[in-house]
């Protein structure tokens, strides 16, 4: 296989039969939490107590991994991903909200995406100012070079690249749990995304000194000389593919949108296509509503939660943003491929939770017609 000059296709340079290994890694050059950590703390040697590091997360060990290589360079022996790094997308070709314009970045106002966005950005500033404060503590020259776009370009690889360390398992899985944390997996990360695609991953566990334990992707589909290979990075909505890897899927059928009742603190729901897991939603408007002891609602109790469900659907849809770009705007084209397919999905979303709250509205009528009673619904 190849990879291309733009870093961002792999390229089948011979034809592949089914069940090929396209790729696979040794894993002594996997980037996790642990190696970062062993390669920064035996660079930085300076006096600084270990509690300062104490609250470091596994993107701030590995960010900062990342970010010295850019800043000590390739004299530095202790840093072994130089050839690795090279082979990424450049700054300039990141294309993460948070490598956004603003004028680009308006475009999104009204939408969680927006408000995601902001949000991811104070985080990984918070986490740079922890990183370059303790990093200059132990030298003041390299904290003085550990700049906001460094951590910015190495958490932006982190988050389009990284895959769960339960990989590294003897039976690999991409479920996360609490107990599994990114990793970087040097030249199987290339592959770019593609809904469906047959792929598995093999693991090698050796402890023999002649071998390496490896891990390895296998295409389960067949290709010829000059197609892309693609790999399967699970069902994931556009929000995640924008904020995460900088792409969207047109008329993405795992698109969702998280709605909530109440404050800060109140149950997020994250809503699919055709209203795909509205059921515990609407069971909480329901029990904010209900009064009687048995908790069974009456036909009133459906009308006001269908009515204030669909009270909250219309302020969401009066809040997105015209599906339009601005004819006077700097916006690349691939950022408004993203704001209109990220849009077509929240849209669609949002209407089938009214027709879901208009049939809650009509079972309620019904109920009453049961029990002899005829309601006449107002446009």
């Amino acid at each position: 296989m190849n990879i291309d000059d733009s870093g961002s296709h792999v390229i089948a340079t011979a034809d592949l039969g089914q069940d090929s290994v396209i790729v696979e890694c040794p894993f002594q050059l996997i980037i996790t939490k642990e190696s970062a950590k062993k390669a920064v703390l035996n660079i930085l040697h300076g006096d600084v107590p270990n509690i300062a590091y104490e609250t470091w997360t596994e993107r701030q060990w590995i960010c900062t991994y990342i970010a010295l290589h850019w800043i000590l360079g390739s004299s530095e022996k202790r840093l072994l991903h130089f050839e690795y790094l090279n082979t990424l997308p450049t700054p300039g070709q990141l294309k993460t909200p948070l490598h956004f314009s603003p004028s680009e970045l308006d475009l999104f106002k009204g939408t969680n995406l927006y408000s995601a966005t902001l949000d991811r950005q104070r985080e990984w500033n918070e986490e740079w100012s922890s990183c370059r404060s303790i990093v200059s503590q132990a030298n003041a020259e390299t904290g003085a070079c550990f700049e906001w776009e460094l951590y910015l370009r190495a958490a932006t690889y982190l988050s389009s690249r990284a895959f769960p360390s339960s990989l590294l398992a003897e039976t690999p899985s991409l479920v996360s749990t609490p107990f599994t944390g990114p990793i970087l997996i040097p030249g199987v990360d290339a592959l770019n995304h593609k809904r469906g695609e047959p792929v598995s991953w093999l693991v090698n566990h050796t402890s023999d000194s002649t071998t390496q334990s490896k891990i390895s992707l296998v295409l389960h589909s067949s290709a010829v000389s000059g197609q892309e290979l693609f790999n399967n990075y699970g069902p994931k909505p556009n929000s995640e593919l924008i904020l995460g890897y900088g792409f969207s899927t047109p008329r993405n059928p795992d698109d969702t949108m998280v709605l909530k009742i109440g404050g800060i603190g109140g149950q997020k729901w994250e809503i699919g296509r055709s209203g795909e897991r509205v059921d515990g939603l609407w069971t909480e408007i329901l029990n904010t509503i209900v009064e009687a002891e048995d908790n069974k609602p009456t036909y009133e109790d459906i009308l006001d939660a269908s009515g204030m469900l669909q009270e909250m659907v219309q302020t969401l849809i009066e809040r997105l943003p015209e599906d339009r770009i601005p004819e006077d705007s700097e916006v690349r084209p691939e950022v408004a491929t993203m704001f209109l397919d990220y849009l077509e999905g929240q849209r669609d979303i949002l209407r089938s939770l009214m027709t879901f709250a208009t049939q809650r509205e009509h079972d309620a009528v019904e109920i009453a017609r049961q029990q002899g009673i005829d309601l006449v619904l107002e446009d």
